[in-house]
């Protein structure tokens, strides 16, 4: 199926979840089971047009003295920059209008959550298609230990997604049902 036509579906669909709170609780909830050591550099995400919230985890690594960096697009055709954050610390409108930390220092993470629109049980995710995560893997996982963690609810799986050579697999995928490792 071509991929401009799944992209509308998963998010026309993503936007529409049923019972959105109660999912993204458990998301959450699954997420902080995880036990993330505090030496490791969390990258989270503001959530945008119905992505899953999981900014209750972020305050909650947080809280536990991990570094949490946001993503910030430096321009088009380029991998993602990350850039240091904490709760109540000011943001401002970036590129495609998402939420970006307005201070902070740039830094590498060792943890990735990847917001998505659709994936398959192979770990492969449906993106918006400007590439910038697959680049952000792609250059990351050349520089230092990277795992990249997909946030979906369950909803967003398909059979199987189109998959192009530079297209990255994710290491997980935690939906309210579990985690697909």
């Amino acid at each position: 199926m071509d991929k401009a036509i799944l992209r509308s579906k998963y998010l026309d669909l993503r936007e529409n979840v049923n019972n959105r709170i109660e999912k993204e609780k458990k998301i959450n909830n699954l997420l902080m089971s995880l036990n993330i050591s505090s030496k490791k550099i969390v990258s989270g995400y503001f959530p945008v047009r119905g992505e899953v919230n999981i900014l209750p985890f972020i305050d909650f690594i947080t809280d536990n003295k991990n570094i949490v960096c946001m993503p910030f697009i430096k321009k088009n055709n380029y991998h993602l920059l990350f850039k240091s954050w904490k709760k109540g610390q000011k943001v401002f409108k970036g590129k495609f209008n998402i939420p970006t930390p307005l201070n902070g220092r740039f830094l590498t993470p060792n943890v990735m959550l990847v917001p998505l629109l659709a994936f398959d049980k192979y770990k492969n995710r449906l993106g918006y298609g400007g590439g910038f995560y697959d680049r952000t893997i792609s250059n990351l996982e050349n520089k230092k230990s990277l795992e990249t963690i997909g946030i979906a609810f369950n909803e967003q799986e398909i059979e199987s997604l189109p998959s192009m050579n530079f297209d990255k697999t994710l290491n997980k995928i935690i939906t309210p049902k579990g985690i697909i490792q």
